[in-house]
């Protein structure tokens, strides 16, 4: 019978290692290594040199409400258990072979423009420039430069988008994902140049989109990405070893955010005095050196990462019963 510690045991066979080719030094683990390397630096300096300037709660106040936070752990472990033995129904109901590689080298195909031109592509590029060039000419907000360049793109987005669903299937869910959490990723990297640019000023660093800065979009926005990255270790049987450190990385990041969104909509006047520091931002439950800010990118780092390398090796394998199944 397969229990949920067989599928964890599974997805870390040595015949799909994290790091491969076996052969010197593998090119995937020198770009991890040096993302790792980047980001430690990065936070070093950032904690060093510019602290983030924001209200902090005296210690008994901060530690108050730890039943909180312990019942958002509690929300995220039945959840990920959940996943665990749904991974195991799946194996033991042994749907279609196993996932296997595809011949070739470069990018996959998947992960290509396929049902927009070249030319498009090219005019696209071109107008989104001279869109947003005008946006800064004429003095506009960061956030409506950023729609400005966006909106050539939209249309070729839905077209690629329904091109990929036709073809293969969840995959273009997957992707659309991973997209979604790269944007979002995006805005934590602005928000901290903001902040390199105010001293640590927070007030004046909220990313692109500053007016959706709050608690409500950002719970919506990381539990979606923490279900659907379940959800796909589901579809793909937890075949996907890279897919399982994002769900984890997802999982703790989804703690803070269980516990922050109680706090903002639940005791909001704390939340504005430091609460808004979570469980491991400095000044909160447990504590750390980094700020809020610095917290939820790293956070966001360890998602984004392992989820870019399991999106590129779910492209270069196969399922052939479910694709298909999902494109006839």
């Amino acid at each position: 019978m397969t229990t949920g510690f067989d599928v964890l045991a599974s997805t870390t066979d040595v015949r799909r290692r994290l790091l491969t080719p076996k052969r010197g030094l593998p090119p995937r683990a020198a770009v991890l290594t040096a993302v790792a390397v980047g980001v430690v630096g990065l936070l070093t300096y950032l904690i060093r040199t510019v602290p983030v300037d924001a209200p902090r709660l005296a210690r008994p106040e901060a530690v108050r409400y730890w039943p909180a936070a312990a019942t958002g752990a509690v929300i995220v472990l039945v959840f990920v258990t959940g996943v665990i033995g749904a991974v195991a129904g799946r194996r033991r109901q042994a749907l279609g072979p196993p996932t296997v590689p595809v011949a070739g080298r470069g990018v996959p195909p998947l992960l290509r423009w396929e049902a927009v031109p070249r030319r498009v592509l090219l005019v696209a590029v071109v107008v989104s420039a001279w869109l947003a060039a005008g946006a800064v000419a004429s003095g506009q907000q960061l956030s409506f430069v950023a729609l400005a360049a966006l909106v050539p793109w939209l249309p070729l987005f839905v077209l690629e988008s329904a091109s990929k669903r036709r073809r293969y299937g969840v995959f273009a869910a997957f992707l659309g994902v991973v997209l979604f959490q790269t944007l979002h990723m995006g805005e934590h990297s602005v928000q901290l140049t903001q902040l390199l640019l105010t001293d640590g000023d927070l007030a004046h660093s909220h990313g692109v989109f500053g007016q959706l800065d709050f608690e409500t979009v950002h719970f919506v926005a990381d539990t979606a990405v923490w279900l659907g990255l379940g959800a796909f270790l589901v579809r793909f049987r937890g075949q996907n070893t890279w897919l399982w450190v994002a769900f984890a990385a997802a999982s703790l990041h989804q703690i803070e955010h269980f516990y922050l969104f109680w706090m903002y909509h639940a005791h909001s006047a704390v939340y504005e005095a430091g609460g808004f520091a979570g469980i491991m931002g400095s000044g909160g439950i447990i504590g750390s050196p980094l700020g809020r800010p610095y917290l939820h990118f790293t956070y966001n780092v360890i998602v984004i990462v392992p989820m870019l390398v399991a999106l590129w090796d779910q492209a270069t394998t196969l399922e052939p019963a479910g694709a298909r199944r999902e494109t006839r």
